[in-house]
């Protein structure tokens, strides 16, 4: 489930001798596969708190280069108020988004870290903006450490895929 391209910069810097600061944490979003999909195309993710278990798409809808940072927010009415780890992409990603979700109401987008489905946003109605709101769960924290802890260590990672990245392109 990891980001090929991600994964490949990786592979071609330790192969040329470079020892360069590797991510820790590679974040990828799928999204849930349709009834219709046939056992080769999804596969079965489980949150590790809930154990909610969601069959996904296997292929990626948004890639580890393409995520471009997270924080953590609160959303809803005011009297509600939830915690959520905002993921936002880049405008391919957010493109892709836009054209998934234009008829996706009622399913659901998983975020996966390192191969381990950590965060699911229901979607409402088409998302437009690359920006996305995830229910994360780590267990023995509560929903913000969750959110704060995952947020901080995406962060660090989405900054070193950022220089792997610069590197390739030279």
């Amino acid at each position: 489930m990891k980001s090929l391209s991600v994964l490949g910069a990786l592979a071609a810097l330790c192969l040329a001798g470079c020892t360069p600061d590797l991510p820790t944490d590679i974040a990828s979003v799928f999204i849930e596969a349709p009834p219709s999909t046939g056992p080769s195309m999804k596969l079965f993710v489980e949150l590790p708190v809930s154990g909610l278990r969601i069959p996904v798409i296997t292929t990626a809808l948004v890639k580890a280069e393409s995520v471009l940072n997270t924080e953590v927010v609160e959303a809803g009415p005011q009297d509600m108020r939830q915690v959520f780890l905002l993921v936002q992409v880049d405008r391919k990603s957010g493109a892709d988004i836009m054209h998934y979700t234009a008829e996706a109401a009622g399913k659901q987008l998983v975020l996966v870290v390192n191969e381990t489905a950590v965060g699911i946003m229901r979607i409402e109605s088409q998302i437009v903006d690359g920006n996305l709101l995830f229910h994360v769960e780590q267990k023995g924290l509560s929903n913000r450490a969750a959110a704060t802890e995952l947020s901080k260590r995406l962060n660090s990672s989405i900054l070193k895929i950022r220089k792997l990245q610069e590197r390739e392109g030279q």
